[in-house]
């Protein structure tokens, strides 16, 4: 049963265990609301507005959000495989930090361009995510996945990723001011920089 038929309005709500593949919401605004171990894999959220929901444990792999304006909202726990965050209303120049996540899988999402300051994605997979151009300044990326993700030209002023793992950041092409790193993997980072590295067998 879809729940979102007949309102346009849903403010402090709580929705579980919905089973919606596929389904088209359009034009809904959801305020405070949670939604837990909900399916909406490949669902389609046209023109919605969303603010400060959180969304746990919920398959959300190839969801579709056109138009979409989004206002600290997190995401726990959550299979957001695919997902192309650039055709959101994402607003650049914002004050409110649009998303967060936390222990989901995001790999194969486009970011591109995207003012993402001070996001969180933490704890997360981002496996073949693509971050080019994006504003990742003040990010807590923190013992996450990145195994093949991209960063091209991507600002990672004071950034957080330590504890990340699989990541490959060209210094060259990518602001780097004050990232935290750490060891091992930060040894990464001098791949891309016109050095030689050497054992010393004096």
């Amino acid at each position: 049963m879809n729940p979102f038929l007949e309102q346009t309005e849903f403010s402090g709500q709580s929705f579980k265990n919905l089973s919606l593949p596929g389904v088209e919401i359009a034009g809904k605004e959801f305020d405070r609301c949670t939604f837990t171990k909900c399916d909406f894999r490949e669902a389609k959220f046209a023109d919605c507005r969303l603010r400060e929901c959180h969304f746990v444990d919920c398959e959300l792999n190839a969801v579709r959000l056109p138009a979409c304006s989004l206002s600290e909202v997190e995401f726990v726990d959550c299979r957001l495989i695919g997902v192309n965050w650039t055709e959101t209303a994402w607003a650049k120049g914002r004050f409110l930090v649009p998303v967060s996540f936390v222990r989901c899988v995001i790999n194969h999402s486009l970011f591109i361009a995207l003012d993402m300051h001070e996001c969180e994605i933490k704890v997360c997979t981002a496996r073949e995510a693509d971050f080019s151009d994006a504003d990742l300044s003040r990010a807590n990326c923190a013992a996450t996945d990145f195994h093949e993700a991209r960063f091209w030209h991507t600002n990672l002023t004071d950034a957080d990723f330590r504890g990340a793992t699989n990541y490959t950041i060209d210094a060259n092409i990518n602001t780097l001011k004050r990232t935290k790193f750490s060891l091992p993997e930060a040894m990464a980072l001098l791949y891309s920089l016109d050095i030689i590295l050497d054992e010393d067998d004096r």
